[in-house]
């Protein structure tokens, strides 16, 4: 079997030289694969320095975007996706880089249409990932990818070993064209959990049940790693393996992007020897979330 055609997607935000450099820098490690096509959109003061990039690089394959709506990410990104064409949807998260071959990575999309794989968790290999999937029995083992039939009685299984709720889908992924649309159509959660300007509201839970069954898959080694999130794994970023400059903190970017979401001014995380008030807090942000949404349509 050939390449499977794929399609990259991203709307992203490029503010700062950091955040360029590591988006050309990811760019760069897999742009052989050759996609038939790049479905873009940028945000963020850098956004044209970006689209200069993309453009030099891929001419005529580069559907480029600049739009940042006050309906949020969400609803930006189903109007670039209207015309999709190929059979997988490449979901671009801009800090993660290509570690294995671009041979690998196409098998493990062959093997993905081969097993009717919904997803492919393509980055965020760790060990509290492969221990999660491994609660269940897996579906099919190839040489690249293995899959796990995600249903209602596996996700229960994996939430009572877990003890805990947990994503199963997620932005660091290869979908087929028809669930990507899925995810991102999807209203779900009802109960929004991120300010709308940002895609994190795309990854959905066990709870959130979006389908009665999502055929997961895993590469069976890895492909991309994280630039600078360990993932709460000491060691597994790039930056922490010393594999890629660590010009600036991780704290730092976030702070100068999104203040919220640092350490020093995560109130959630501020919160976590109050468990009600923890619960009370995350609860009121995100009715606060969801208004924000409904008013802005």
């Amino acid at each position: 079997m050939n390449k499977v055609n794929l399609t990259i997607f991203s709307n992203f935000f490029i503010d700062n030289n950091e955040r360029y450099q590591r988006m050309v820098d990811s760019f760069n490690s897999f742009k052989n694969y050759y996609p038939e096509e790049w479905i873009i959109n940028i945000r963020g003061r850098f956004k044209y320095k970006a689209g200069e990039f993309l453009k030099k690089e891929l001419d005529t394959k580069l559907n480029l975007f600049y739009l940042e709506s006050r309906r949020g990410w969400i609803n930006d990104s189903r109007f670039i996706v209207k015309n999709i064409k190929s059979e997988f949807v490449f979901y671009w998260v801009e800090d993660h880089i290509l570690i294995s071959t671009i041979k690998d990575l196409q098998n493990s999309i062959i093997e993905m249409k081969k097993f009717k794989a919904d997803q492919l968790l393509y980055s965020f290999y760790t060990k509290n990932i492969i221990e999660r999937y491994s609660i269940v029995k897996p579906d099919k083992v190839g040489k690249f990818i293995t899959t796990t039939i995600l249903d209602k009685e596996n996700c229960k299984k994996i939430r009572d070993k877990l003890n805990s709720d947990y994503y199963y889908t997620y932005c660091p992924s290869i979908m087929t064209k028809n669930f990507f649309l899925e995810v991102l159509n999807s209203n779900k959660p009802y109960l929004k959990r991120w300010p709308r300007h940002l895609p994190f509201d795309f990854e959905k839970k066990s709870k959130d049940y979006l389908k009665p069954i999502i055929i997961n898959s895993l590469p069976n080694r890895e492909l991309f790693v994280s630039i600078d999130d360990d993932r709460g794994e000491g060691g597994y970023s790039l930056i922490s393996r010393g594999l890629y400059p660590n010009r600036i903190s991780r704290n730092k970017l976030l702070i100068d992007e999104y203040e919220f979401m640092s350490d020093k001014h995560n109130i959630k995380n501020r919160l976590k020897k109050f468990t009600y008030l923890r619960i009370i807090y995350i609860f009121l942000k995100r009715i606060i979330y969801t208004i924000n949404v409904f008013f802005n349509k």
